[in-house]
């Protein structure tokens, strides 16, 4: 499905070395950044059609099952190439666009910070941070859905990403123009859920196990019908 969706333009020729599916623009559909390079430094002299050091790429998603390469236009194009060996995705100036980091092969790694509100962006976003108390620390392995209005995204903790990278736990959702999550649906290792409900955007939170007020209910309600049939 790759070169039917054109998930995969522009990078074919090149070794790919980390890949992120990520909302750039915050318009709740996640595009894609993938970082190239080659293992062999002389790789040119045998096959034309690659490079040792190569560009990056960045594919937009359109919203219509198709992605569009846009990294002449997006700002890394113009960037001298280097041979990638990772890439890493967040938040690093918390203005709410994601950011990325790049380890290149036998030179500095390379920053790139996402300028979509300083251009004038207006999506929304929420950043979420799950702290787990049962399960672990880190709430690795939990599962969560955030709904608002007719946008429904579903994203995981992971504890690493990708050859050589991980880029943190914290979750990152664009919403366009939704001003409001109506519900969040947090599905924790070992069965328990927690749902938040009527949440306001543009902010990071931080979700604790078993603090939801529904899961509290669902709770005193199991534990009411345990005593009342108890003999």
């Amino acid at each position: 499905m790759s070169r039917t969706a054109g998930a995969g333009a522009g990078c074919y020729p090149y070794v790919k070395w980390g890949c992120g599916f990520v909302d750039f623009d915050n318009d709740g559909h996640k595009d894609i950044f993938v970082a190239n390079g080659h293992t062999e430094d002389n790789i040119e002299e045998r096959d034309h059609t690659t490079s040792y050091r190569c560009r990056n790429t960045v594919l937009q998603n359109t919203a219509t099952g198709k992605f569009v390469n846009v990294s002449d236009v997006c700002g890394i194009g113009s960037l001298p190439p280097h041979a990638a060996r990772g890439v890493a995705f967040d938040d690093l100036d918390n203005d709410g666009a994601v950011d990325v980091v790049i380890l290149n092969s036998r030179e500095r790694p390379t920053i790139l910070r996402n300028l979509y509100y300083v251009l004038g962006g207006k999506n929304h976003w929420l950043q979420l941070r799950l702290e787990g108390v049962k399960t672990n620390r880190d709430g690795v392995g939990a599962r969560v859905r955030v709904v608002a209005g007719d946008l429904a995204q579903i994203d995981e903790v992971h504890s690493g990403r990708g050859y050589q990278s991980h880029w943190g736990s914290r979750l990152h959702f664009g919403l366009g123009a939704h001003e409001r999550v109506e519900r969040i649906e947090v599905h924790w290792i070992g069965g328990g859920v927690d749902v938040f409900e009527n949440l306001a955007v543009d902010r990071l939170m931080t979700l604790r196990e078993g603090t939801s007020q529904v899961r509290r209910r669902a709770e005193e309600e199991t534990s009411s019908r345990t005593e009342t049939s108890d003999p």
